[in-house]
């Protein structure tokens, strides 16, 4: 991976910005100035006032998002119970997977995060929000969307690392980068970034025609950070807004099914909503020869970097699937595996999530092995190319890039509007995004949601007809109508059963998450999340975790210590 790395460690405060320091130096913040740079900050006789400006200020930042694209994923990903690194891949891979990331590490680097942080800094610093289009601040959403990015930023920041410095001018010259800033734990980072996006939250979206790009919205974004502070209710309605306003559904058009109940034939579109359902993603070029991730060489490949873990795979490979014709017939058959992860046939074996190359693929091994296919499948290929690192695809002269990392899609969304509402004690509409699909005609059902708990959450505009089941993609259209395998549970005898659906609910929607956001970038997160509100917490997400590994005990024992889930 191409990253930047120190030259060596300090451990002052004002250290955790060396980089920047270094960046800023006398030297390079001329260069910084200089206005044919292709550094992102402006000199001052750049106006940032003019309605046509900001997209280049803001195109510029968002480049720079490639730097920790990989790492986003990575990082989300190797701390989960989903993913694992092979005794292949490099040692700084290793003690991401182990727990043991060192300080010179170019993965505990945080000079990316903070350059982005910078630059926003700068270009919110020159924005001038008054400038007025038509009797609109056209301008207070590039502005808006300036500070997403920002905060976005500062959230991985201290997802990975557990804090962060935090500061909002920018650093531009010798003095301001010498201050003393403060380091700012995650708990306390979450407030500051909520208090700083909530005026923004209601403006209208970038015009696309002028942004091509515009990252994740504002609305979008305080739903996350509400989610990770427990307050649910307001987490629900900025992920409901956020729905509402952009008429976002789960669409039937990328079911995974079976085409008939003696499970021979099936039909796969799932893969393509991998992007086409993006909402917010890290964009890279097309031009094979610029700079790309390097995800599709670590995991498909005859010598993988990265690869599913085989819990995972057990786990897809033994989900039920419901099959039905369609929405309306009745259940008439029952198979194991979600076709998210992996499938078989007598023509051959396929998947989205992961893949078992054999004497039976197209890509013939000596032994079996699963990879890693979701990266590969969403990729670019040149059949005329070749990649040295990645033998399995060069001997079919193929190269394989992404230019597309996605960081939310529609399916990521619902899933969290889920885990929100049934915490605020919803689990029957919570459910209902998982079973049933959020429309008039199922909101209304009381067989299927509890009138009591639709509340504010109005899903009865035509808009919404023809959203599906989340869990239809990938154990069939039966799952809507199944009485058996997927249904919460009475609890008699519980002294809190209300209580008990909630954790069931929840350990579903935790399951939806693995299949259908698998290998994305959000397992960590999601299980660092949900343990902190469970009873033993951080047992819950160390049990996940543990599993995974040669001697569970002594993981489990070792992230029962939270400082070791955080990067130096």
């Amino acid at each position: 991976m191409k990253v930047m790395k120190k030259t060596k460690k300090m451990k002052k405060v004002t250290s955790s910005l060396l980089a920047i320091i270094l960046l800023f130096s006398a030297s390079a913040c001329r260069d910084m100035l200089e206005t044919d740079s292709n550094r992102i900050v402006f000199d001052d006789k750049y106006r940032l006032d003019d309605p046509d400006n900001p997209f280049y200020a803001i195109s510029g930042i968002l480049s720079k998002l490639q730097q920790i694209g990989d790492r986003y994923v990575l990082l989300g990903e190797l701390r989960g119970d989903l993913m694992q690194t092979t005794s292949l891949a490099p040692v700084s891979l290793q003690e991401i997977n182990n727990f043991q990331v060192t300080a010179n590490s170019e993965y505990a680097d945080k000079s990316d995060y903070y350059a982005i942080i910078n630059n926003c800094n700068y270009v919110l610093q020159r924005l001038d929000t008054n400038q007025v289009v038509r009797d609109e601040k056209v301008i207070l959403r590039d502005y808006a969307e300036v500070k997403t990015i920002r905060a976005w930023t500062y959230f991985q920041l201290g997802q990975i690392f557990g804090e962060a410095v935090y500061f909002n001018v920018p650093i531009i010259d010798i003095e301001s980068s010498s201050a003393k800033y403060p380091v700012i734990k995650l708990d306390d980072l979450v407030e500051i970034l909520i208090d700083d996006l909530k005026p923004y939250s209601g403006l209208p979206a970038i015009d696309i025609s002028r942004t091509p790009n515009p990252f994740i919205s504002a609305n979008l974004l305080l739903g996350d950070l509400y989610l990770y502070q427990n307050n649910y209710k307001e987490a629900a309605w900025r992920y409901y807004n956020e729905i509402v306003n952009s008429q976002l559904i789960i669409s039937g058009n990328y079911l995974n099914r079976w085409n008939t109940v003696s499970f021979e034939g099936h039909s796969l579109s799932h893969w393509y909503s991998y992007l086409s359902e993006a909402i917010a993603q890290i964009q890279f070029s097309s031009d094979p020869k610029e700079f790309h991730s390097q995800l599709v060489r670590f995991s498909f490949n005859n010598e993988p970097f990265i690869v599913p873990v085989k819990e995972y795979i057990d786990f897809m490979n033994s989900s039920v699937y419901i099959y039905a014709e369609n929405y309306n017939s009745a259940v008439t058959g029952f198979r194991e595996g979600d076709l998210r992860g992996h499938g078989s046939t007598k023509s051959g074996r396929f998947g989205d999530a992961f893949y078992l190359l054999d004497s039976r693929s197209d890509f013939l091994l000596e032994k079996e092995m699963y990879v890693i296919y979701k990266f590969y499948n969403t990729s670019n290929l040149v059949g005329t190319g070749s990649d040295p690192a990645n033998a399995l695809l060069s001997e079919h002269d193929m190269l394989a890039y992404l230019t597309t990392i996605p960081i939310y899609r529609n399916p990521h969304l619902y899933l969290r509007f889920a885990e929100a509402v049934n915490r605020d004690g919803k689990p029957t509409l919570a459910a209902a995004v998982l079973k049933y699909g959020l429309n008039s005609a199922n909101i209304n059902d009381t067989r299927k949601v509890n009138p009591a708990e639709i509340g504010e959450y109005n899903f009865q505009s035509g808009n919404f007809d023809a959203n599906i089941p989340m869990a239809a993609r990938g154990r069939g259209y039966g799952i809507a109508i199944d009485t058996i395998a997927f249904v919460i549970p009475e609890f008699p005898g519980s002294a809190n059963p209300r209580q008990d659906s909630i954790l069931w609910v929840e350990d579903r929607i935790l399951e939806e998450l693995s299949a259908e956001t698998s290998f994305e970038g959000n397992r960590f997160f999601d299980l660092l999340r949900v343990s902190r509100r469970r009873d033993n917490h951080p047992e819950f997400m160390a049990n996940k975790v543990a599993a995974k590994y040669d001697n569970p005990d002594a993981m489990k024992a070792r992230l029962m210590n939270l400082d070791n889930w955080f990067l130096p």
